[in-house]
């Protein structure tokens, strides 16, 4: 009897799994049937949208479909991430996520999709460091002289961000933790020319931006860089030290991946990360997010999952610091 239960039990479970392979490949087949859009949560013209786009041509070439880019910029990325979060699952609305979100899923309090269960993660574009800047004249020649003096003066210098609870903000409150000082966080949105005056003008002592906002700027003497996140130097600046030379252990490397909403069948999913795979590393695709500050970067949509997990946790301690701010 027990076995007849056993072996009935089997043949549902070999049947369900034959299902669900019918439907995946039927899917599968019809994929793309229309429009795909790439939706991020960033302004035209920032990282996301640049690099979007530069991937939206060998993408609509690969898959067989126009491929759109659609900026939903707001609320440090929540915009962007609640819309595909509510599309259909069906791999033709896809989200650039960044590593902002991370910052923001392990910091905000409340909101209306999770960031692990409500999203089909399907590849990882590219990684990059920060770049902490200063303006040209800047009393600091290092970073080791900006912390030395926020030690001297607790609560007086400032520095820069592109806003409240992002991972450029929370780059920065990490720094703040490590190097044990008190700094005055000054948040900005927009048209990026506002904190550049400010440094100038010396209302500003210190800014955070990414390599792609940093390189133009340094090749053009607008800004001196003190010092990149990551926990080595960047290929990219191989004149400017890694913050973990001045403070040990820091390390903070954000990146860009695709992701669409949960639920998405596996064989779009395969089909998709294959198309994306192959067009980052086309010679043409992959110089040009070089020559944008990027490490071209794809990975598997479990390690993209993993690496988001392992953000979140990593920024989730300093949610109460924000909380007091």
């Amino acid at each position: 009897m027990l076995r007849s239960v056993h072996r009935r039990a089997l043949m549902s479970a070999a049947a369900a799994i034959a299902v669900a392979a019918s439907r995946n490949a039927a899917a599968e087949q019809g994929f793309p049937s229309r429009l795909i859009r790439i939706v991020h949560g960033y302004d035209a013209g920032s990282n996301p949208d640049v690099i979007a786009r530069h991937l939206a041509q060998p993408l609509t070439a690969l898959l067989g479909q126009q491929v759109a880019v659609e900026p939903k910029p707001g609320a440090a990325e929540r915009v962007a991430a609640a819309l595909v979060a509510r599309a259909p699952a069906d791999g033709h609305t896809l989200y650039l996520m960044t590593g902002g979100q991370a910052a923001v899923s392990a910091t905000a309090p409340a909101l209306p999709y999770d960031a692990l269960r409500d999203f089909t993660f399907i590849s990882t574009v590219t990684r990059f460091p920060f770049v902490l800047v200063v303006a040209p004249d800047s009393r600091f020649a290092t970073l080791a002289d900006y912390l030395a003096a926020a030690r001297r003066e607790p609560g007086k210098l400032s520095y820069g961000s592109s806003g409240i609870g992002g991972t450029l903000h929370l780059t920065i409150e990490l720094l703040r933790s490590q190097a044990g000082v008190d700094v005055l966080h000054v948040p900005y949105k927009g048209n990026p020319a506002q904190p550049l005056g400010d440094l100038t003008t010396g209302r500003l002592d210190l800014h955070v931006i990414t390599v792609t906002g940093a390189q133009p700027l340094l090749k053009a003497g607008k800004v001196r860089a003190l010092a990149v996140t990551s926990k080595e130097r960047s290929s990219h600046f191989p004149d400017v030290p890694a913050v973990a030379e001045t403070v040990p252990g820091f390390d903070v490397v954000s990146w860009l991946g695709f992701a669409a909403p949960a639920g998405v069948p596996a064989a779009i999913v395969d089909r998709l990360a294959i198309a994306i795979r192959t067009a980052v590393e086309q010679p043409a695709v992959r110089e040009r997010l070089e020559d944008l500050g990027n490490e071209v970067y794809p990975g598997t949509p479990a390690a993209f999952r993993e690496r988001v997990a392992a953000d979140i946790a990593k920024w989730k301690p300093l949610a109460r610091i924000l909380s007091s701010q």
